[in-house]
């Protein structure tokens, strides 16, 4: 039936009568409702009564302190050149173990060979820590990115500069050139306990400006397995996602104790289960004040390797609880002040040593040269010794590589990797109890397994080499020889920290 224009402009407008009168209707039953229970609800005056004042007060608290925090955190958009994939499948699918704090880790992936380079985009957050435009934030929020883009509070957006980075503790400082911007007051995270009430701030999702709060969980964990070389994190239930990173972790003071880094999300969603880790901001301090002044980050090496104290070993040198670092090998500095291995050290520079990361960290925080006391225990008695430090170097950093992994003839390169026997010890300690396959012990930046989508690293397991199991060294020189004329290879790895596995493809160099 076809409608006239006439008869359609008298059908819209019974329409809209009858939807007035039906809010007509609607409103009027309210009011009523309203009208029979507003005496009931008079004389309930929740302000007045003490606890509503007190719940006030904290909410009145909370308000003031976003408002205060918040104006010095940026959004930081950062933006690369992504390599093509090298498989032949074209179907999309998502990525069960990608980092959910990889600025560059797509949502979804294309497996298919694609000859055209594609801008990949990251985003995360940061903080301004003075007032000539510098910000912190991680590391890998900017790592490798061609180009950087800051977003202010006030909305305004600039090209940021690379200042520099650090790695080993995962934190960057970048520029924008604008000064009097407003900046962030840092606090003494030192002094945080456990309990205390935080926010985090930041860009989740690119959701600026976005606020959650919590408690400090825990302070001083270590062992996660987030791949930076220096754990001494702040443990909060503050709600972190991805684009958290580089935020601040906030007290009540509006004072920063901490970077928003990293969560656990027990599973491979990659979304928040309150379980959220910050570098402590006197870590950064340090830092930051190196890397703005322009110089190298430069550290202490007291030249040991470190095996965690269990209850066995605490027990064998008559401690009560778990506590010092177990010396396994020394060289340089500790060698020539005449540490050993088997030696317990138990306190640095007059400061008991609750493990090994308690240990690197006041290491890393020494200067070389400087001279620092160090009590261990040896055969059942305490032992003092003064120990000049040395510099931490790249060449030390290499040497100490080496001499963490297996011997010579089982640390053969191939394909830029190199690799060494998983023994039970080894398997213990990394979280590969069953398994089977050779660890990923050193991969050179320029080599053929780094330019792959999603990379090996080190402490990875190779399972399989072109279809073949690898149980051991044997299996692996054996695989490696057989696929030694094959343009492309594809490899099975395993990942400890995640439990996931997954397939490269690796091309000849």
């Amino acid at each position: 039936m076809k409608i006239k224009n006439s008869d359609r402009k008298l059908f819209f407008i019974s329409i809209g009568s009858f939807g007035f009168g039906v809010i007509v209707l609607i409103l009027g039953l309210l009011f009523g409702l309203h009208i029979g229970t507003a005496s009931s609800q008079e004389d309930v005056d929740l302000s007045s009564k003490p606890e509503m004042k007190i719940l006030q007060d904290l909410n009145n608290a909370y308000i003031e302190l976003a408002k205060t925090a918040i104006p010095s955190v940026v959004k930081i958009r950062s933006e690369k050149t992504a390599k093509s994939s090298d498989s032949g499948s074209s179907q999309r699918r998502s990525n069960p173990f990608s980092d959910p704090f990889d600025p560059f880790g797509d949502i979804f992936r294309f497996f298919d060979e694609n000859p055209i380079p594609r801008q990949t985009r990251g985003w995360g957050s940061g903080f301004i820590v003075d007032r000539d435009g510098h910000i912190i934030t991680n590391n890998h929020v900017i790592a490798g990115a061609d180009k950087i883009k800051v977003t202010l509070d006030d909305k305004r957006e600039f090209d940021a500069k690379l200042i520099g980075t650090d790695p080993d503790t995962d934190i960057a400082i970048i520029k924008v050139d604008r000064d009097n911007l407003p900046v962030a007051r840092l606090g003494d995270s030192d002094k945080i306990q456990v309990g205390e009430m935080v926010i985090a701030i930041g860009s989740p999702f690119e959701l600026t400006r976005t606020v959650t709060n919590g408690i400090v969980s825990a302070t001083g964990r270590s062992g996660t397995g987030i791949g930076i070389t220096y754990e001494d994190f702040i443990q909060t239930n503050a709600a972190i996602n991805p684009g958290n990173s580089g935020g601040p972790l906030v007290n009540i003071r509006g004072e920063v104790i901490g970077i928003n880094t990293a969560i656990a999300t027990g599973g491979l969603s990659g979304g928040n289960v309150g379980v959220g880790f910050a570098i402590p901001i006197n870590t950064a301090k340090n830092i930051m004040d190196q890397l703005i002044s322009g110089k190298k980050v430069v550290r202490g090496w007291l030249g040991v390797a470190l095996q965690p104290v269990d209850s066995d070993i605490a027990e064998k040198y008559g401690l009560k609880e778990k506590k010092g670092a177990l010396i396994l090998n020394v060289s340089g500095p500790a060698k020539e002040a005449g540490l050993k291995a088997g030696d317990l050290i138990i306190e640095y520079n007059g400061k008991t040593v609750s493990d090994n990361a308690h240990l690197s960290k006041m290491v890393a925080a020494s200067k070389p040269n400087e001279k620092i006391k160090i009590k261990v225990i040896r055969d059942n008695k305490e032992k003092d010794f003064t120990v000049k430090l040395a510099e931490r170097t790249e060449e030390v950093v290499k040497a100490m590589r080496s001499s963490e992994s297996a011997p010579l003839e089982d640390s053969e390169e191939w394909m830029g990797m190199s690799v060494q026997e998983l023994t039970d010890s080894i398997a213990q300690r990394m979280g590969y109890e069953g398994q089977s396959g050779v660890v990923i012990t050193n991969i050179r930046a320029d080599s053929p397994a780094m330019q792959v989508e999603n990379p090996p690293a080190r402490g990875d397991l190779i399972q399989e080499i072109e279809g073949i199991n690898i149980k051991s060294m044997d299996d692996y020189r054996k695989a490696i020889e057989k696929v030694k004329e094959e343009p492309r290879v594809m490899v099975r790895l395993k990942r400890a920290s995640t439990g996931a596995s997954w397939y490269i493809v690796l091309k000849k160099e």
